[in-house]
């Protein structure tokens, strides 16, 4: 199974992944229907947001729907958009409910309502702007959210993309050996028990949150755990956020040997190594120096990374088995 392929539970949560077409946040869905999650938020097709309602009352969950988005490419968007260089993670065009545009409609989950009405929304564009949240709204996102107070601290400080690298910033953190249950490099795939960045990869409050979540899972879609826990506990190449790699292979010391490189991001322009990694079947990290080597044939060697303004790319190994 491929970390993309849709994960269709046997007894759990089936109705969620039906609706949506994919699996994508299904641990943080789980999650929330059982108790653990205070709040969510998440995107359904805008023709299935009907049946998408009539599933969260069947679980006692509460719904607030906020926008329609319409996803764009990043390097898609049109010149005159004013804000979009600085867009990160999400790239999309906003409109209202009542506008009738087809896209995604963007919701909060909770089971319980004060908690919707902290939702935040995104960076959006609006007609020709990108239009930002209140400064204050991401500073009490997390919060709601569930997420450890250390790794909220931690994101305040580092998450500023024109300075900092936050997953470099975390693994500089981690004392001793990393765990699976911290690493957030699939949760914008189907198997992943955090949605969070932690503040190291070793981090105690996030392992018992992901480790109950975890547990509760398995009594009810012992499956998902397993087909989860096999891909988290892989090695990861990261440069960025937006350019990390998981692989299906062994990391020994700062080299790794693998079978299958899988580029962890929806934008596959943006993915520089595909053909290198193909060609290869292992890495190497010395330094900010990247080699490829097919058996112990040197194959390429990459010198230069993006230290612009904007995203620099700081990379490292890690291993999470």
């Amino acid at each position: 199974m491929n970390v993309y392929d849709t994960y269709f539970p046997r007894n759990f949560c089936g109705e969620y992944v039906d609706i949506k077409g994919n699996s994508s946040q299904l641990g943080m869905f789980m999650s929330v229907v059982l108790g653990i999650k205070p709040l969510m938020d998440d995107w359904i097709p805008t023709d299935r947001i009907a049946e998408f309602r009539k599933t969260c009352l069947r679980y006692k969950l509460k719904l607030r729907e906020d926008v329609i988005f319409v996803n764009v490419l990043k390097d898609k968007l049109p010149a005159n958009i004013l804000g979009r260089e600085f867009l990160t993670t999400t790239s999309a065009f906003a409109y209202p409910l009542s506008s009738g545009q087809e896209g995604q409609v963007h919701v909060f989950i909770s089971k319980e309502e004060k908690f919707l009405r902290q939702g935040m929304w995104y960076p959006v564009i609006i007609k020709n702007r990108v239009i930002y949240q209140p400064r204050i709204d991401s500073l009490k996102y997390g919060y709601a959210l569930g997420y450890p107070d250390c790794c909220i601290r931690y994101f305040r400080k580092y998450n500023n993309w024109l300075k900092y690298s936050y997953l470099y910033e975390a693994y500089l953190s981690t004392k001793g050996k990393p765990s699976f249950l911290c690493n957030p490099f699939l949760k914008d795939t189907s198997f992943s028990y955090i949605y969070h960045m932690p503040c190291s990869y070793s981090c105690v409050s996030t392992i018992k949150t992901a480790g109950r979540l975890r547990k509760e899972i398995k009594k009810r879609e012992p499956q998902y755990v397993k087909i989860t826990d096999n891909f988290l506990r892989r090695p990861f190449l990261v440069l960025y956020e937006k350019k990390c790699y998981c692989f299906e292979g062994v990391l020994k010391g700062n080299r790794v040997e693998y079978k299958d490189a899988i580029f962890l991001s929806s934008n596959t322009a943006a993915n520089p190594y595909a053909q290198d990694l193909k060609n290869a079947d292992c890495i190497k990290l010395e330094g900010r120096r990247l080699n490829f080597y097919k058996g112990n044939r040197l194959l390429k060697t990459v010198y230069h990374f993006s230290q612009g303004s904007f995203a620099p790319e700081y990379p490292f190994l890690i291993d999470f088995s």
